[in-house]
């Protein structure tokens, strides 16, 4: 077979993966300046401090989850000799890891040296499969359908004019907290599905809009298809203010005026896709938005004045965080409405508030 030994071979990757992390001392001092919220001390006061922390818990239990891996295989491998070894290196791993090592591995250890490499993969699978189930059983995020969260947020969009969100950050690993830790998005209350680059298939999105119409015509789902309503469908792209010529999306070679064009020429096709089926019209809308993986800041594009997405005017959540950082709650909230109002339409107001 012609493709055999690629998956050994040192130079092939299968596509556009992200950067290697690296630290650089080229920060520009723009980026400095924009930073420096980091170091203020300060808390905002339209900060949700209780979501944070438990943003915070969440994060490092699962932190903490994987980091016991090594040092528990590595004092389970002291003892591999010892007398009794498997009911001490169960032992062992029920209290550090919460699971259970494969008896057929263990067993083997009176003949040869532990296979830590299956172990490790064993230990690796487990705490996935633990994050999983308690993910989805015990809802640690407050973001499962039926939660209240969910529901206001559900209510929130529907006032808006918006009967379904449909997000399309890149698959970068850097994103994956884009839509709960970031947007702060109850994760039932939007439809996320990851692609390179944010370029989503347009045949795939056109067919979850039109099961989405049709929903809403036969079940009444999210509301009645008369009401006016729109889909508004969401590409997320990401760039870099500390190293922006290495450490942005890989897909697009760091290249962030390119990931912020493809990103709409992606959404520009979604919506020609419906209104060339189904006439013009459709209710679809489009938003992008970029993404600082360094600073978890965003840049949403406004609109041109035909309705297009403007790629140069943006309205930066850093900009609006730094300067409303010493304000009090209903100043900064007057304050960020003022901001949006000034660059922004008042007809297209509803999708930014």
């Amino acid at each position: 077979m012609p493709l055999r030994g690629l998956a050994k071979a040192k130079n092939f990757t299968l596509g556009p993966t992200a950067p290697m992390k690296t630290f650089t001392e080229n920060i520009h001092i723009q980026t400095k300046e924009s930073n420096n919220f980091r170091n203020s001390g300060k808390s905002h006061k339209l900060t949700n401090n209780i979501q944070n922390e438990n943003l915070f818990r969440y994060e490092s239990k699962i932190k903490s989850d994987f980091d016991e891996i090594v040092p528990t295989l590595k004092e389970i491998a002291r003892i591999q000799h010892h007398e009794d070894f498997i009911n001490k290196a169960q032992k062992i791993s029920r209290k550090n890891l919460g699971i259970d090592l494969p008896l057929h591995v263990l067993d083997k250890s009176w003949v040869k040296p532990l296979d830590m490499r299956a172990l490790y993969a064993w230990c690796a699978f487990k705490q996935h499969e633990k994050l999983s189930d308690n993910f989805f059983n015990n809802d640690p995020l407050e973001g499962a359908a039926g939660s209240r969260d969910a529901e206001d947020f559900e209510k929130f969009l529907l006032d808006c004019g918006i009967h379904l969100l449909d997000i399309t950050p890149c698959s970068d690993g850097r994103l994956a907290h884009s839509v709960a830790y970031v947007m702060r998005i109850p994760f039932s209350s939007v439809r996320r599905r990851s692609h390179a680059g944010a370029l989503f298939d347009i045949e795939n999105t056109v067919n979850r809009w039109v099961k989405t119409e049709h929903k809403r015509y036969r079940e009444n789902v999210p509301n009645e298809a008369h009401k006016d309503t729109r889909y508004l469908k969401v590409v997320t792209y990401h760039f870099s203010s500390v190293d922006p010529l290495h450490q942005g999306c890989a897909a697009h070679g760091s290249n962030d005026e390119l990931a912020a064009a493809e990103g709409r020429n992606k959404l520009y096709a979604f919506k020609e896709a419906v209104e060339n089926s189904f006439c013009c019209g459709a209710s679809v809308d489009l938003m992008l938005i970029g993404l600082d993986t360094d600073t978890d800041s965003l840049k949403i594009h406004l609109s041109t004045s035909d309705g297009g997405i403007d790629l140069e005017k943006t309205i930066s959540t850093l900009e609006i965080y730094n300067s409303t950082i010493n304000f009090s709650k209903e100043d900064a909230e007057r304050e960020i409405c003022q901001t949006i109002s000034k660059q922004s339409s008042k007809d297209k107001l509803s999708l930014l508030i």
